[in-house]
């Protein structure tokens, strides 16, 4: 693209302090409430590529993104979204994105899905980079490695629930019958199988969610990328989505990468990055419920005992 950001060269990256007035901001964003008092006691830093760039790829990192840089527009228009950021995400973590609207933290998730690209840095998915698939291997990326669910729903108002559900399969050519057969099974799983030959106007809100999910886990995704899933929701219908969540992490080992401006995901959380204006820090902590007060309590302590690397 014409308008990328001029960058310093890549041997001088290595070389750049991380600037303290940042964390001097950060810290003054604690005091005023900006940043949720339940992260002031975690171990918050500003993301750094210098380990990244040294390091190997693991068997169990699944993605590593390496100063990513994403804009938009050109001369009084322009924007940068994204704000040469990195970090690595191992297999079967629990990642809750926290930020305010407008933080990037959608786009960032956009970007991991390879939904849009970055005007500079790299995404390596496992062993391959984003930012190189062919249109094939991005279809392929969507129909098999990943499940994506959005906040709006994303369901096709002209195909019947099951059809929707079962529209990933289509698309890698399944046989009719069998996709059928898979897309009743999700929906029973959901409880949601009564109301397979409906249309989704004629749901809930959190009806067409559970619809969603089931669409994101129709072929059966390792990973799943979440953006906002209880924005649009009742607090009884946000209430199942965030255990359904739970479960598929905890008793399926599913990897989720989930992007929310909403507290309620992280006594779930195994890190918690927090992005604001592009700029991300994350927690080599993790989360755990306070097992006397259960799952709702306010109440979050850290557990140190075995922290995911950065």
């Amino acid at each position: 693209m014409s308008d990328q950001l001029i960058m310093p060269p890549e041997e001088q990256l290595s070389n750049i302090p991380i600037p303290d007035p940042m964390l001097e901001a950060m810290q003054g964003e604690f005091s005023r409430g900006i940043i949720p008092s339940e992260l002031a006691s975690l171990n918050l830093t500003p993301s750094s590529n210098s380990y990244l760039l040294e390091q190997p790829l693991s068997k169990q990192e699944i993605f590593r993104c390496t100063n990513l840089t994403k804009s938009y527009g050109s001369g009084a228009a322009y924007i940068e979204v994204i704000k040469g950021i990195s970090f690595t995400v191992q297999q079967g973590e629990y990642i809750v994105i926290l930020g305010p609207s407008g933080s990037g933290k959608s786009t960032l998730l956009h970007l991991l899905a390879g939904l849009e690209t970055p005007n500079r840095g790299q995404i390596r998915m496992r062993n391959q980079v984003i930012q190189d698939f062919t249109d094939d291997d991005l279809s392929l990326y969507h129909r098999e490695q990943i499940g994506l669910l959005f906040q709006s729903f994303n369901l096709l108002s002209s195909l019947l629930v099951w059809e929707n559900v079962a529209f990933p399969l289509m698309l890698a050519g399944a046989p009719v019958d069998w996709r059928q057969h898979e897309a009743l099974k999700m929906l029973d799983r959901f409880g949601m199988a009564e109301f397979a030959m409906r249309y989704p106007n004629q749901l809930s809100g959190g009806q067409q969610q559970r619809i969603a999910l089931a669409r994101a886990l129709i072929h059966d995704p390792d990973l799943l990328l979440v953006d906002e899933p209880t924005g649009n929701l009742d607090s009884k219908s946000a209430d199942l989505v965030i255990h359904e969540l739970n479960r598929l992490h905890k008793e399926e080992n599913r990897t989720i990468i989930l992007v929310t401006h909403s507290q309620v995901f992280l006594p779930f959380a195994t890190r918690v990055f927090y992005i604001n204006d592009g700029q991300l820090l994350t927690s080599n902590e993790s989360y755990r419920i306070d097992q006397t007060n259960g799952p709702d309590s306010s109440r979050l302590e850290l557990n140190q005992a075995q922290p995911a690397p950065l």
